[in-house]
């Protein structure tokens, strides 16, 4: 049976990677610099629901710029470029390797570049910073995008497609990688402890879970914008947080949210060298 273009191209690099099995070594290391940023994000929003001022975006960003805010900010954002460069390689390693012409298998492969894609863009966003030696900007990328959007009918429609797919995702995120633990299907524990395996899936499940939480937020927030065509509504996950914290109720919610990502942060981490590259 002649294979698709799509398979060939899972077999060539699958072989190439096989013969130099460092690529892939070297390339998980970019999951330590994803959950450093997620751990940030985590503390960040952990210190919202406590109600402790902070100028500190829970963003992406704003992980960034925290960093930078370290004594040895410079020298510490140059290893998170190196990681985010490593860890953007890895979703283009794992777009390349899906087999199959499924819908199923070209949404893993959208999702995988989309994945590259940001954190490439995050990189470049540290990378510049430590070469013209500046604090990088606490932007908001949901919020000017959305903002961006909403000033054409077409983009309002976009942007409210953006934000149902958001909520969806975040759903899959909570019902399939968080209770259903398919996080553990990307992972070889063979060689893991049973400590470390039973550490590994409790912060992965609680972490996936968090993660679909505020991704569906998020997209809650966006599609309401588009829908009532309000820019102020157009919350990105940094307001999101800061309204739920308005109100009691609201700060234990922002609370459980920091926690999650902090152990989202820690999974990454723990997980690094066990992500198989499939």
């Amino acid at each position: 049976m002649n294979k698709s273009p799509a398979d060939t191209v899972a077999h060539k690099v699958d072989e190439a990677v096989d013969e130099q099995p460092w690529v892939k070594q070297v390339a998980r290391v970019g999951w330590v610099a994803k959950g450093a940023v997620y751990t940030l994000m985590g503390l960040t929003a952990f210190a919202i629901g406590r109600g402790k001022p902070s100028d500190d975006q829970a963003t992406p960003e704003g992980a960034v710029a925290q960093v930078v805010s370290n004594p040895a900010g410079r020298f510490l954002l140059g290893l998170l470029s190196v990681g985010l460069i490593l860890y953007a390689i890895w979703r283009l390693l794992s777009a390349t390797l899906v087999r199959g012409n499924e819908p199923k298998d070209w949404l893993d492969r959208l999702g995988y570049l989309f994945s590259a894609a940001f954190y490439g863009v995050l990189a470049f966003t540290a990378v510049r910073s430590v070469i013209r030696d500046v604090q990088p900007e606490d932007s908001n990328t949901v919020e000017e995008m959305s903002r961006s959007m909403l000033e054409s009918s077409v983009g309002r429609w976009l942007l409210f497609l953006v934000g149902a797919v958001a909520i969806v995702v975040g759903l899959y995120f909570i019902v399939k990688k968080g209770f259903g633990k398919s996080f553990l299907d990307e992972l070889n524990l063979a060689k893991a402890s049973k400590e470390e395996r039973s550490a590994i899936t409790t912060a992965g499940v609680i972490g996936w879970v968090g993660r679909g939480l505020v991704t569906a937020a998020v997209g809650f927030f966006v599609a309401k914008a588009a829908w009532e065509v309000d820019s102020e509504d157009a919350r990105g996950f940094d307001r999101a947080l800061r309204e739920v914290a308005a109100n009691d109720a609201g700060r234990y919610a922002v609370l459980a949210a920091g926690v999650a990502l902090i152990a989202y942060g820690v999974f990454c981490i723990m997980s690094f060298c066990y992500q198989a590259l499939e």
